[in-house]
């Protein structure tokens, strides 16, 4: 795998065969073990990224793919606390008194509640709050109408409103959603490798 070799397709090829597992390793030691489907898609995210990158791969790659590997769930991280200080800021005017700290806040993990929606209703409620579009670009993504975007992301903010009020029955049912803290999307095993 030098760099006077051809980075073609068969090395590619090559470089996922001899480096997958190392990469699916680290991916899921960082998010937690029981993320299985995350780790792999944290791993095609690497080598992806790897593809795209061939000419800034040294003669040992495994360096370079242990650091993307690193870049991309942290950047998963990320966009995920990014969703959800968004989603529980929606609707309150101003931060509680305690600067955002509440007893919900140190009793849950935030993380079980996103994974009880679905993936279609994770994906809008990104596709909406996580990168902003609107109703009409939603529509254009997904090949529906922007009205039904609309509807389709309410439902989908509605289902995860009514997880988190299970989740926590001093919430007031239709109040405002609470602010969690930054570190409270990430697995377990994410949180504490940093």
């Amino acid at each position: 795998m030098g760099t006077e070799g051809v980075r073609d397709e068969a090395w590619h090829d090559d470089l996922y065969r001899r480096y997958r597992q190392r990469v699916m390793a680290v991916a899921a030691s960082l998010l937690g073990y029981q993320y299985r489907h995350e780790a792999e898609e944290v791993a095609q995210e690497t080598f992806m990224t790897a593809w795209e990158k061939r000419a800034a791969l040294g003669d040992d790659p495994w360096p370079w793919l242990y650091v993307t590997t690193r870049n991309h769930v942290h950047n998963r991280q990320r966009l995920h606390v990014r969703l959800l200080r968004v989603l529980t800021r929606l609707g309150e005017p101003e931060p509680p008194h305690d600067g955002g700290l509440r007893d919900w806040e140190r009793q849950y993990d935030f993380g079980p509640a996103w994974r009880a929606i679905s993936d279609d209703d994770r994906e809008l409620l990104r596709l909406r709050y996580l990168y902003e579009m609107s109703d009409e670009q939603i529509a254009a993504v997904l090949g529906i109408l922007p009205a039904t975007a609309r509807k389709r992301v309410q439902r989908a903010r509605g289902r995860l409103r009514k997880v988190i009020e299970e989740m926590d029955s001093d919430l007031p049912a239709g109040g405002a959603l609470p602010v969690v803290g930054a570190r409270s999307l990430a697995p377990a095993g994410a949180r504490k490798g940093k």
